[in-house]
């Protein structure tokens, strides 16, 4: 979704000589995605150090 549009922009941009910087913005400040439901927020994984994401 986003994150493939933001890439293929991006790839766009940087063939054309820009300088393009990648960078994830969570606006879930102060929320634990663990506690939302999926359908509202999407499926979130637990990584090793026991961070959750989405």
């Amino acid at each position: 979704g986003k994150g493939l549009m933001a890439a293929s922009l991006a790839a766009l941009l940087q063939a054309r000589g820009y300088k393009v910087r990648i960078r994830k913005f969570d606006p879930y400040l102060n929320v634990d995605p663990g506690t939302m439901s999926p359908y509202q927020h999407g499926e979130v994984y637990v990584t090793d150090d026991g961070a959750e994401t989405d």
